[in-house]
């Protein structure tokens, strides 16, 4: 990812880069995961209907690199399924409420 390759060309930082696209995958993974979950429970609530939309999974990519990318380098993997779950909400309830208005 873009976080890891700008780490790369510190020399000496190996051990650093390695981190920062780890906590990277793993943000953008729980991101996709959990806005999958949250969004579809939501919607199913709504309509009671089950439908899955893997939009969701598009964007909740997106939403944990947001929220990853400040951070990448001092958060550890944990912290960074906390992220990438913690952006899925701010993406799905920001997105169904700027629907509503």
């Amino acid at each position: 990812g873009f976080n890891g390759g700008s780490t790369l060309y510190i020399v000496g930082y190996g051990q650093l880069a390695a981190k920062v696209m780890v906590t990277t995958t793993i943000a953008a993974a729980t991101g996709a995961v959990s806005t999958l979950c949250v969004g579809n429970a939501i919607d199913t609530m709504h309509d009671g209907k089950l439908v899955i939309k893997l939009e969701y999974a598009n964007n909740g990519v997106l939403a944990g690199l947001v929220g990853i990318t400040a951070g990448c380098a001092v958060v550890e993997p944990y912290g960074a399924c906390i992220i990438g779950i913690g952006a899925s909400f701010v993406y799905v309830l920001g997105s169904k409420f700027l629907k509503k208005i």
